[in-house]
């Protein structure tokens, strides 16, 4: 079940992702997060890499959001959301398997590909849903847990799953969408 903690962090994730502010969460959305992205990085539509941060948005949505759509309206609803987050959390999750679900996340937010995000990068992905510069850096400091500088994969993992599933108020992982 979860706590009034993390219903409060996975409403704010929600209100992010609803970048059309209508009050659920579509494809649409995923979409116009990745045209922003696109924007940020100066990639004009059309290209080659535009439809590449395009798919892979929408690949986002399939992947970690279609799922919470439990009434088949091709929309999630912020108690449909909830519920779904309640559910992937109370499944206990190996090493192996939470690198693998973040997978497509990891390779949108790490632009040139090397293996590691840097804070420009991880600027760009906050950015796109709405977030300071300020707010991204200040995210990044707290959730580079060993101070490097990057977000290895296996870093960014543990932020993400501990994100959703921590409910430790003092917990670093509660920045990873910026100030909560």
């Amino acid at each position: 079940m979860l706590t009034e903690f993390q219903k409060r962090k996975l409403s704010l994730r929600f209100y992010m992702a609803d970048t059309s502010k209508d009050g659920i969460v579509e494809l649409a959305d995923f979409e116009q997060q990745g045209q922003k992205v696109a924007e940020l990085r100066g990639i004009q539509p059309g290209s080659t890499e535009y439809e590449k941060i395009i798919s892979a948005y929408r690949n986002i949505w399939s992947i970690y959001w279609e799922g919470a759509d439990t009434d088949g309206d091709n929309k999630v609803t912020l108690d449909e959301y909830l519920k779904f987050a309640d559910r992937v959390i109370a499944v206990k999750t190996d090493e192996k398997t939470k690198l693998e679900q973040v997978k497509a996340l990891f390779d949108i937010i790490d632009v040139d590909g090397n293996g590691e995000i840097e804070l420009k990068e991880y600027a760009i992905y906050l950015k796109a849903v709405g977030k300071s510069e300020e707010d991204a850096k200040i995210a990044f400091s707290k959730i580079d847990t060993n101070g490097d500088g990057k977000l290895s994969r296996d870093e960014f993992a543990k932020a993400l799953y501990d994100y959703h599933a921590s409910n430790d108020p003092q917990d670093p992982a509660n920045w990873v969408f910026g100030s909560y």
